[in-house]
């Protein structure tokens, strides 16, 4: 695991480096986004780690990752520098959204298209991964939220930076959990931010990862 001692410096690249995706098989776009109509008191106010989840829908899959994660505007100067719905330390946001299907199917967010990619990965580990968050709180049903975050994206731009990428990950989590409130799905943080598991799911990783959050979602059961 990452160490996280030492306080973070910001660093100044005269170059910055480009950022680098995560290898896909295939993208498979999402659809429209719906309109959230509910107040950020009433999603404050419904929010619970829930119990009991049922499968989510493709729909409301969309909608909960458009409204945490998307694109909305790229910096001008900086290509790595993004602003979306949530803050991030120097708009970088270093968190890929990898989602484990109860299928072991696995897939990762696509923010600035808005859609998601069919990822290759070790078959074994994906089994081990989700059954490790079973043991958290036990939902077959849901779909496992893993965030996997670019150390060497992050090490361009501060020095000792371990710790804001695990704050960073935090205020994503929470921010994805009041989303969900809002829309009325199930949402349940685990708190497992250091599975070396997660670190080699994926075959053919161009960076170097950090396990940043574990989580839960699905449909909220009635």
């Amino acid at each position: 695991m990452t160490s996280i001692e030492g306080e973070p410096e910001r660093l100044n690249p005269t170059a910055p480096p480009q950022r680098r995706p995560i290898p896909i098989l295939e993208t498979i776009p999402l659809p429209k986004p719906v309109e959230i109509s509910a107040t950020l008191s009433e999603a404050l106010n419904e929010r619970r780690s829930a119990e009991v989840f049922s499968p989510v829908s493709v729909e409301e899959l969309s909608t909960w990752l458009y409204n945490i994660a998307s694109v909305q505007a790229v910096h001008a100067s900086d290509r790595n520098k993004h602003r979306r719905f949530v803050g991030s330390f120097g708009a970088l946001h270093p968190a890929h959204i990898i989602l484990g299907a109860p299928a072991q199917r696995w897939f990762v967010y696509l923010p600035r298209e808005h859609s998601v990619g069919r990822l290759n990965v070790d078959v074994t580990i994906g089994e081990q991964l989700r059954a490790n968050a079973m043991e958290f709180h036990r939902a077959e049903s849901a779909t496992l939220v893993a965030l996997l975050s670019d150390s060497d994206l992050v090490a361009a731009y501060y020095k000792n930076a371990a710790q804001l990428v695990i704050r960073d990950a935090g205020v994503l989590l929470g921010h994805a959990a009041l989303v969900a409130s809002g829309i009325g799905m199930a949402f349940r943080i685990l708190g497992g931010t250091g599975s070396r598991l997660l670190e080699k799911l994926i075959w053919d990783l161009p960076f170097t990862p950090i396990s940043a959050g574990l989580a839960l979602v699905g449909k909220r059961a009635v």
